[in-house]
Order: structure tokens, then sequence, then C-alpha cells
């Protein structure tokens, strides 16, 4: 049972997440002994379903319903704000709401301030009053790249609502996959639902291989009312994406006069994006009207979500119907077009009473008048509609997606690439900084989003999606956020036992050992600490057997630190630590290369990209050289087109070259740059160009750059020069291509 480790003490700080508004404790504890009469006269239906659900088949605690039950009394009370409740605990528990919707978030938290203890149940005294900050608090899944059953989304939503989501975004479509049954066009699910191979391992891995094997599944439109009606008991709105125009190669693969060319094409195994996307031409239009037409029966939501992003142009660019409606209409180029088209669905989703939402590419060529902006690629796209007068929910990647890595430690299990921890997703706030109050009042609120490319099952899915939800809550629900010190206390009191109780796979990658290496006054410091101080770890350090032997360095360890000392030379060696902690089946298997310019001090004079700046400088001098296929915390990632470094070698050296690693990953838009330049100087003031570089863009594929000359210098500056545009043919095509580096080495005479 859950909370069984609850002792007084721990009551110091409040378990409810995410924390309510009012939080006041009073001494003692009300006790259950085995049952509780309820008085149920002003206790909604749905509310007593959940009632019983909760404490009498999960709980097995008796309920008595009578009018006048005195354990628990539900009183609904008016003119208060949105969702408000409060749950007061005394002698009996008193739970005042101002909706149904507000009775089940003080049920959750009711839920949470259950005590068990040696199989008795009890609730702390206590009064809590609290209302929700925003009110579109989403979660998001992909079922198109991996399918969930019905049961397995019904868990999903269960999960949800513990934590007071009320929004789950339901990602129905995309080019791996149709999986939302239309009777008008069978097709979408007899061929679009189903692919016949899927790609092994991640999307940048060369060679790639692949699974030959069958793949798919459906929703029926009974299933898709069962989960819309399951969802709908727990106060959460289901909002349908159907994807347009780009992702869209199921549905071509369907119905392939859909598309610019008509060829005939099947739906793909590999991750990515694609160049083949709906056509403009009044008969693509008419199809997609008749699909939403069928999909407004089915999900009552208010908001229906159209995608629009990744849309590749250059089928249109060469599509002659595509070049007649710019024509037809005065359209600039193929981005006008593509905002005529938003349009055209925003009219159509108008007119039938319902709003259009779509990921912040709508905004290119021009924002349709109704439209709201879900803002992904970071918090700018979100920024501009507000000021435009126009609703956004906040989902910046650097924040909310959750198909990220969440550690650094070498266990984790294979990501898309990225890198999200718990305290990052506890930092978010959707209210962009210096909006004024009518600006805030478009910002509905943020969501967290699940791309299932890496995530091929349910217990990965939790894996990724808990505990960093309980972050997300957080910060989509709380008034006022305690510390993330706070936070992560009752995560680790309270919420680990309740996941724990409910099955859930969630990650403890907040307890993995992390490691960090750096150049000491005396050689090389290599340090392990527990990311929780409460949960210890145990440090075998041993050379792994393709290693050299660690002869000559010195291990200093105490409780859960531990440094390696080794004077630095010229040679460069790689080490291994193992590291076996109380959460991890398996030994984590740290690895380093020693090398010259460990550790020495590097400024960037180009700032990366707040969501690719890791450990900051330190980064590309810790002797962790970047994984491919890439993690975030292990490169610095920049979407400039100028990139400029300075290395202090801390005394004038004679410097015998160089060389840094570049990482190139076309689906997400990484590429080599086109140029490096190096400069060196004595005094950081009077510098000297070494040689230009040769070319190392994309048609040689180069991933380490290596530059030898000989020169004299306390000071080298490297200037990365990337690619202005990716050229056509590339994902991404157009825009400007992110460059990433990692580890500098530098060698000395």
């Amino acid at each position: 049972m859950f909370f069984t480790m609850i002792s007084g003490v721990v009551f110091a700080q409040c378990p409810v997440i995410p924390s309510p508004v009012v939080y006041k404790e009073v001494s003692g504890e009300m006790a259950v002994n085995g049952q509780l009469s309820v008085d149920d006269r002003s206790m909604p239906d749905n509310i007593k379903e959940h009632l019983i659900r909760i404490f009498n088949k999960e709980r097995k605690i008796r309920l008595v319903f009578s009018n006048n039950g005195k354990d628990l009394q539900f009183k609904k009370v008016n003119n208060t704000i949105q969702d408000y409740y409060s749950v007061n605990i005394n002698d009996g528990i008193i739970i005042q709401y101002s909706s149904e919707r507000s009775c089940f978030y003080a049920l959750q938290t009711l839920l949470q301030l259950t005590i068990v203890e040696n199989g008795e149940f009890s609730f702390k005294k206590c009064f809590v009053q609290d209302y929700p900050k925003f009110q579109w608090r989403g979660l998001h899944l992909d079922v198109s790249r991996h399918f969930f059953a019905v049961e397995e989304v019904k868990r999903y939503i269960d999960l949800m609502a513990i934590y007071k989501y009320n929004t789950f975004h339901w990602h129905l479509t995309d080019d791996q996959g149709w999986r939302i049954e239309i009777k008008k066009y069978p097709k979408l699910t007899e061929i679009g639902a189903w692919r016949d191979s899927t790609v092994n391992d991640h999307y940048s891995t060369n060679p790639r291989t692949y699974k030959v094997e069958r793949y798919g599944g459906f929703y029926s439109q009974d299933q898709v009312r069962e989960i819309v009606e399951y969802a709908s008991k727990r106060y959460i709105t289901v909002v349908p994406e159907i994807e347009m125009p780009g992702h869209s190669r199921a549905a071509l693969a369907a119905y392939p006069e859909l598309s610019c060319t008509g060829d005939k094409q099947e739906v793909p195994g590999l991750w990515g994006v694609f160049d083949d996307i709906y056509c403009t031409h009044e008969s693509t239009i008419d199809f997609l009207k008749n699909v939403l037409d069928e999909v407004l029966d089915l999900f009552p939501s208010e908001y229906i979500h159209i995608g629009g992003d990744e849309a590749p142009k250059s089928r249109w660019a060469k599509c002659k119907k595509c070049q007649a409606v710019i024509r037809e209409n005065g359209l600039k180029d193929e981005h006008e077009l593509q905002s005529w088209f938003v349009g055209r669905m925003d009219e159509f989703l108008t007119q039938r009473g319902r709003k259009l939402i779509g990921w912040d590419e709508i905004l290119e060529g021009g924002l349709s008048p109704n439209a709201t902006v879900m803002s992904w690629r970071g918090f700018e796209g979100g920024i501009a509609a507000a000021k435009l007068g126009h609703y956004v929910v906040m989902s910046p990647g650097s924040h909310c997606y959750f198909d990220h890595y969440q550690s650094t430690n070498p266990n984790e299990p294979l990501a898309i690439g990225g890198y999200t921890p718990l305290e990052k997703v506890y930092e978010f706030d959707p209210i962009p900084s210096g909006f004024t109050p009518e600006q805030q009042s478009y910002i509905l609120g943020g969501q967290a989003n699940l791309w299932t490319e890496y995530i091929p099952d349910m217990k990965q899915l939790e894996y990724m999606t808990y505990p960093r939800a309980l972050a997300l809550s957080q910060a989509l629900w709380c008034i006022s956020k305690p510390s993330f010190d706070d936070f992560k206390r009752s995560f680790v009191n309270y919420h680990i036992p309740l996941l724990q109780d409910e099955g859930v796979n969630f990650s403890r990658a907040l307890f993995y050992p992390k490691m960090d290496v750096s150049k000491a006054k005396e050689g090389l410091n290599v340090h392990f600490k527990s990311g929780e101080p409460n949960y210890h770890f145990n440090l075998f350090v041993r050379s792994d057997e393709k290693l050299p032997a660690m002869s000559g360095g010195q291990v200093v360890g105490e409780k859960d630190t531990l440094y390696f000392q080794r004077t630095i030379g010229e040679k460069q060696v790689n080490y291994a630590f193992s590291v076996t902690s109380e959460v991890q089946s398996e030994p984590s298997i740290f690895k380093f290369k020693v090398h010259p310019s460990i550790g020495l001090p590097v400024q960037l004079i180009t700032k990366p990209d707040s969501r690719y700046s890791g450990n900051g400088s330190s980064t590309i001098v810790d002797g962790i050289k970047g994984s491919k296929p890439w993690k975030g915390h292990e490169w610095l990632g920049y979407d400039t087109t100028y990139i400029e470094l300075i290395a202090d070698m801390s005394k004038i050296s004679t410097i015998t070259g160089f060389e840094i690693g570049f990482l190139k990953d076309d689906g997400s838009w990484i590429q080599c740059p086109e140029k490096v330049d190096a400069y060196y100087s004595k005094n950081n003031k009077k510098w000297k160009k070494i040689k230009n570089s040769d070319t190392v863009g994309l048609s040689k594929i180069t991933e380490e750059f290596k530059l030898n000359f000989l020169c004299k210098g306390r000071y080298l500056k490297l200037v990365v020069k990337p690619f202005s545009k990716i050229p056509l043919g590339y994902p991404g095509e157009g825009n400007v291509p992110w460059t990433f580096i990692d580890e500098l080495i530098i060698f000395f005479k």
C-alpha cells in the first residue's frame, strides 16, 4: 500500500502535488477505523463513482452513504474563483467546491493526504484551500510513431488526473501512421495505419537497419468515443490533432492523389521530415474538411489541433496546382500559401463553432485571424502571437519535451536527443518576462509533449513522463511555486510511494550519480556526486578492460563523492569508472578522455542556445566526448551563422594544433559548418590568423575537424562559420542550420 514510509516528522512539508495555494497543518490525525460515513446529499454522482473506486475498491475502506454522514461531507459554494475548492480535515472531513471539476480536484488532494501505516488508514489533520493558475494544463501523446492500446491510453489519462491535468492532446496522425477511423475514407486505416518496417536504433545511426515487420493499429470511432467519455469523467478534455499540411505521408500512402506528384508511396518506417505533403488544390481541402467533419462528431473539445509544423515547400514550389493557387489568391510565396491553407481550415472550424490551434509554424506567412498558437520552438512564437492578440499555449522544447534525455547518466535508454532534466521542467513559466497584464491574458497555459519515435511501449512512456509531469504540474497549477528543494522533498517522501502503489515505471534519474571532470591545480579531478543527498551510491573505480590501467592516479573517496587525481601530460588517455547505486540495477560506466587542454578556461563570445548550453564552456573541455546519437548535455548547440570562442592556456605556450568535434544529424537540422578559422594571441588583443580551414560541410560529412600548425601564444580563438541556410533536399531546408560542437583538444609541444 502507498505511504507506508510516512512518519510524523515528514509532515512539516506539504504532501500535495501540485502544491495548493494554502496548506495549514493541525496537530494529530483523523483515524478511519476501516470505514467512512459519507453525507452524499451535495456530492455529484460522478464524484461518488470516483470516491467508491479510490477508497472502497482500491484502498478497501468501507463507505457508508447517508444523509447524515459525519466523516465526509460535501458543500457547494458560489461566487468563488474558478475551480476553487477546500479540504478541511479535523474530526471529520469537509470538502467545499465551486464546480464538479473542482470537487474532483479536492478528491485527488484527499487521496494524497491519505496515510497508511501497518494496514491502518488515517488522514493528516490540515486545511487546504486551492485553485489553478492556468486553464490549459496539458500532456500530449503521439500514437502515430508507436501505437498505444485503448487501455494504455486510459491509464495515461488516469495518471494525468492524479496531478490535476485537464487537457489531453492526442496526436492521431503523422507520417508513420494514421490512427483514427474515418468512415468516408476507409483506406486511411486499411493502408495508412500500417507500415511494413521500423528503423532500428537512432535515426542518425549509420548504416541504418530496419525491423521488417508489419506494425500499426488504429482506434475505431466507438473506441474514440469511449476514450473521450472516459477522460471527461476525469474532467480532462481530449484535443485531437489531425496533422496538416506536412507529416502526412500515411494519408498520402492511402490516397496518393492528395499529393503534388500523385506518386504511390508506402507508409515510412523512418523518422524525420518528408518532402511529400498535402497539395493545396481544392480536392485536398475538401478531403480534409470531410475528415474534420467526422472528427468534430467524435470530439466535443473547443479546440481542434491541425499541426502545421515542419512542412517542406519543395513540392509546392514545383507543383503547377499549388503555383496556380498562389497566383489566383495573390500570394507572395509558399509560406503565404501555407498561411492560406491554414486559413481555409480556420474558416471551416470557425463556421462549426470550434477553434483552430496549431504549432508555431502557422505564424509563417501571416497568422490566421482566429488561430491559437502552440509554441514549441522556444517562447518566441508564443510571444509574437500574444502580442498580435492571439491565444497561446506554451510548450517550448527547452522545458516541455519529455522525449529528451532526463539525466547525464550513461545508462539512460535511447532517446531522440536533447536534455530536459527535472530541474529544467520545474523552472518553466508559461508567462514570458516583461509581458504586460493584457499580454499575459493571452497565455492559456502550457503542456508537455511525448513524441514516441523512441518510446515503443507503456513502460518506457511512463519512464519518460514521470516524475517530470509532477514538476510541470507545479508550473501550470501553482499560484506560487515552492522551491525546487521543497518539491524534491515532497516527491521523495510522498509521491515515490504513491507512484509505486500505482505501479508506475517512473524514472529515478534524480538519484543517479553524476560525473564532472575538470582540470585541477595539480592534475585532474573526476567528481561524482549523488543528485539527491538522501540516496547513496557505491563507487567502484576501475579501468575498462579495453582501456589503459589507471596507474599513477590517486583515488580519494568520501561517502557520495569521489575525486580521481592525475597529473596531465601530453598523451591522450581514455578512462572509465564503474558506479553502482541503490536505484540502478546495472552499474553506470562513465568514460572520459584525458587530454592536454582538459579544464582550460574557455570564453564563449557567442552564447549557445539556452536549450543546448550544457554546463557552459566547460562542456567542450570536460573530457567527455559528445556521443552519437547525440545527448543534449554533452554538446553546445547554436542556431546562428557565426560562432566565436577563445581558449586561455594561462601562459604563453607552443601550440602544435587542435581538434574540435561537430555533430551531423540531418533529421534534427544539425549540420557541420562551412568553415573554421583559427587565430592566436599572446595578450588577447592582437590576433594573428593561423590559416583557413578546408570546408568541412555537408558534402564531406566531416564531424571531426583537425588543424596542425606551430605557433606561440597564450590564447587560441576559433571562429566557426555555419552555412547560412540548409540547402534544398535536406530537412529544414531554407532555415539556419543548428551547429553542435563538443570536445576542443589543443595540443602543446
